[in-house]
């Protein structure tokens, strides 16, 4: 195997640790409320590898961590939204982090993945009012919304610097 692909390889595989990381442990939640930096770890790999590989880190880490950390019971509907959550954050940011893909992304992301398809998985996992939990995860949505643009715009200017050491 080439360098780059050890190197890209092993990067990966630390993205998805992080994802662990800040998913399941460094992370507030309640059984239908989460703040979390896990978005990062999917920026992070669609920024430098492009949506297929943030959709392997959302992935593989939701998966992994679930079996690991279980929070309740395991839906692979969750891995799924957290498929798409990379495949979004990679199609948006790949070699490109303008405010209007950032923005673009984090409304996907938390508008539609998050608020939308979230909400509905765990009304059908725990058989709740899938109104109730709209109403409730409005808020999270919200959070979590301006959490990834600032800290998406804060790490702006370090992604170009980060993309060059690690493509030496």
């Amino acid at each position: 195997m080439k360098k780059n692909g050890i190197r890209k390889l092993v990067v990966l595989a630390l993205l998805i640790g992080l994802n662990i990381v800040f998913s399941r442990i460094l992370s507030l939640s309640a059984w239908n409320f989460k703040i979390s930096l896990t978005f990062t770890t999917l920026l992070l790999a669609g920024y430098l590898y492009g949506p297929f590989y943030a959709a392997v880190v959302g992935g593989v880490g939701d998966l992994i961590g679930s079996l690991l950390f279980p929070i309740g019971a395991y839906n692979p509907l969750f891995t799924l939204t957290a498929v798409l959550s990379g495949l979004v954050f990679g199609y948006f940011h790949y070699d490109n982090c303008e405010l209007r893909n950032t923005v673009t992304a984090c409304l996907i992301n938390q508008l539609v993945i998050s608020l939308l398809l979230n909400s509905w998985f765990i009304a059908m996992t725990y058989r709740t009012s899938f109104a109730a939990l709209l109403a409730t995860r409005a808020l999270q949505s919200l959070v979590m919304l301006m959490i990834e643009l600032l800290i998406i715009r804060l790490l702006e200017p370090v992604l170009p610097r980060l993309r060059y050491i690690l493509k030496k």
